[in-house]
């Protein structure tokens, strides 16, 4: 089957590169043809990552179901309150934006209505999108492993000069973490503008890498972040949250409240890259997407899809 990863919605940003490379790589490693454009292609199977912002993308949509086009939707964000990430972190920019992740979710629910499935990258976040979308299948999909989909070279122990690495959005609780962190040992900052070639090159220094909740209301944990680190041997450190992920039992887990004091004793351990290294190998025998994607494909391919849409007179 053919099937085309679409980056446009998105506006084609680097915050997305990790979970595209991934699926793109999974699809094909189950025999699958699989693209990646910026536009819908009518022809294929069409994934979409959920980020509907604007009237284009939501346009963009409606035009390719007129031509034919066939549509997965996956879902990041969890619905708390009735909106995407309600309360998660009301201080930071971004996650305290309501009326940024109001119009998100409205626009999201039209987009829904023009797919076949949404897929849910958290087992925890299914009641509440079936509750949504009751006549919509809605199914998890778990993050694997993928052959050859490694692009960090990790260097002998001589050369990591990166005490702590951590990659992601700043909010008040990470910068309380890391800064304690920072306060004797060299610690490492990624966001979603740090190119890759920066980004992959600090991992390969790094020595312990840092998986750390967005604020203390977060309780699903982020499995991208966690899955990244794992496909790529990085030793990671993870701060453990309430609501379990498949991921949890190959990393190391710390609770919040002694994180700093776990990360200390990290730094110090001998094995680190012997630890890393066999946390990667029980992932990839546990987990291989080569098993867990073909049952949601079967699923999918197996019915009729939806009519195109009428063009109006």
């Amino acid at each position: 089957m053919r099937f085309s990863i679409c980056s446009g919605n998105h506006g084609n940003s680097n915050s997305i590169t990790d979970t595209v490379t991934w699926l793109q790589r999974a699809l094909q490693e189950c025999g699958h043809r699989a693209d990646i454009n910026t536009g819908i292609e009518p022809r294929a199977v069409n994934i979409l990552i959920e980020h509907f912002v604007d009237e284009k993308a939501l346009r963009d949509l409606l035009e390719g179901r007129r031509l034919g086009a066939r549509y997965l939707l996956i879902a990041t964000e969890p619905i708390v309150g009735g909106v995407f990430n309600g309360g998660i972190e009301s201080q930071h920019w971004h996650y305290g934006n309501t009326d940024y992740w109001r119009l998100r979710f409205d626009a999201f629910k039209i987009a829904a209505r023009m797919a076949e499935e949404i897929w849910v990258l958290a087992e925890s976040m299914l009641p509440a999108y079936e509750q949504l979308f009751p006549d919509l299948p809605v199914r998890f999909l778990p993050h694997g492993h993928v052959n050859e989909l490694a692009c960090v070279r990790q260097r002998p122990e001589p050369e990591r000069d990166i005490d702590f690495y951590f990659s992601g959005s700043m909010t008040e609780h990470r910068r309380r973490i890391l800064s304690e962190l920072a306060r004797r040992h060299v610690v490492v900052v990624n966001d979603q503008t740090t190119p890759e070639y920066l980004r992959q090159d600090h991992l390969s220094r790094a020595k312990v890498c840092l998986s750390l909740r967005l604020s203390p209301r977060n309780c699903i944990p982020s499995v991208s972040r966690m899955h990244f680190h794992l496909q790529n041997r990085s030793f990671l450190l993870h701060e453990a949250y309430e609501l379990p992920s498949p991921l949890d039992p190959f990393v190391l887990s710390a609770p919040s409240n002694d994180l700093i004091p776990w990360a200390l004793g990290a730094l110090e351990l001998p094995n680190r890259r012997e630890i890393a290294d066999s946390m990667h190998d029980r992932f990839k025998a546990a987990l291989p997407m080569s098993r867990l994607l073909p049952p949601l494909l079967e699923a999918t391919l197996s019915r009729t899809p939806s009519a195109p849409l009428a063009q109006a007179a």
